[in-house]
């Protein structure tokens, strides 16, 4: 079921059950000790760049910090990883980075590719209420240069549909889509969790 849902649609819901409920309170924990500590990612580069792994960065801007021991222990667990190869079709996925972004009023992030090497993304809201992820599933299966060439000069293209992110809920979805935050347009800051999970066997 998973694998059907992720080659049609490009994104799938983690079953709650995988995760130790407990985790997520020791994660809460973990992001109020870490935000102090957090440093600024501030893309200013205009405009969209292709990379050669196939990515597309563009300007954006948060605090990003790669996360600890809970962030790790969710990252690293079987269930997930095994969710991960459902879904896509592999063997063994592997979390090769994980993270906690964390959006004050005024953040955004222009509309990108993800990193190729990340092949099954997994995302969730770390505060209630975060808004949606604007993406494009329709360009999916498009070139890195066909990409650009359709959304050069669009930060936040009119025509994306609205990724829901939940609170305490991970969504894995595929990074080739091309996504975006809008400005954070609410006057508290919002916490978002990444793990991007990669087929290290090939």
């Amino acid at each position: 079921m998973l694998r059907q849902e992720w080659l049609a649609a490009g994104t799938v819901d983690v079953p709650p059950e995988v995760i130790d409920v407990a985790l997520w309170d020791d994660i809460a924990q973990e992001l109020v000790e870490l935000e102090p500590l957090s440093v600024v990612r501030h893309n200013q580069h205009p405009g969209l760049k292709a990379m050669r792994d196939g990515s597309i960065t563009s300007p954006q801007r948060c605090r990003v910090h790669p996360g600890g021991k809970a962030v790790r222990a969710l990252a690293q667990s079987k269930g997930l990883a095994d969710v991960a190869c459902e879904a896509t079709g592999a063997v063994s996925m592997t979390a090769i980075r994980m993270g906690l972004k964390f959006y004050a009023p005024g953040d955004y992030m222009h509309v990108h590719r993800d990193d190729g090497k990340c092949e099954f993304t997994v995302s969730c809201g770390l505060t209630e209420g975060l808004g949606p992820m604007g993406w494009l599933p329709t360009l999916r299966w498009l070139t890195t240069a066909e990409v650009v060439d359709r959304l050069a000069g669009t930060p936040y293209p009119e025509l994306g549909e609205a990724f829901e992110i939940r609170h305490r809920a991970l969504r894995g979805f595929d990074g080739r889509i091309p996504h975006w935050r809008a400005p954070l347009d609410s006057q508290s800051r919002e916490v978002l969790l990444t793990i991007c999970f990669a087929d290290l066997t090939v």
